[in-house]
């Protein structure tokens, strides 16, 4: 009979101490350096200031856009975002953004949105606008980020789920209604 070398098994303390020390460096690390995008290196930059949309790719600027933003009383959050998701074709209602379900109401909208990048579950998107013919100069929307089409197909074909976007310069960060 061979004689078998036991290889001493790790106590359960040492597997747990592994595994917390392991979480706490991953949580250190989020936290640190320039943001970088969970899906591989796509980080946007959109600046209310400027009315400016920066895409990089692994820190490399691979298109600009002029943007618009929320118009007053219906401001786009700033922060960091992460894509939870794209709709090629889209329809976006005042009712389903809590605006306003009465087609009364000046604010009331049912509009069909192509190239929709959503950022929040809240209904924050970058999405094409073509009947906003001020993009870059005034802000028109319900909260959405606007491009014109061509700029919002591009970034929609550009972009991947967890993907950073980085909203800065619009005066709120609270996340509320919005929409187109």
């Amino acid at each position: 009979m061979a004689h078998q070398r036991q290889v001493p098994r790790p106590r359960l303390r040492d597997a747990t101490r592994f595994v917390l020390v392991g979480a706490l460096a991953a949580v250190l690390t989020l936290g640190a350096g320039p943001a970088r995008a969970a899906s591989g290196g796509h980080v946007s930059t959109i600046d209310a200031a400027t009315h400016r949309m920066t895409v990089t790719d692994h820190g490399r600027t691979v298109m600009t856009f002029a943007v618009g933003f929320g118009k007053s009383g219906f401001s786009t959050p700033s922060g960091t975002f992460h894509v939870l998701g794209k709709d090629a074709v889209i329809t976006m209602t005042s009712c389903s953004a809590n605006i306003t379900c009465d087609p009364g109401n000046p604010e009331y909208y049912v509009l069909t949105v192509h190239w929709a990048v959503r950022l929040t579950s809240a209904g924050v998107f970058v999405h094409a606008a073509p009947w906003d013919r001020v993009i870059g100069r005034t802000d028109t929307s319900h909260g959405c980020i606007h491009l014109n089409t061509a700029d919002a197909h591009r970034f929609y074909d550009f972009s991947r789920p967890g993907d950073t976007v980085i909203v800065k310069n619009t005066g709120s960060l609270a996340d509320h209604r919005s929409g187109p």
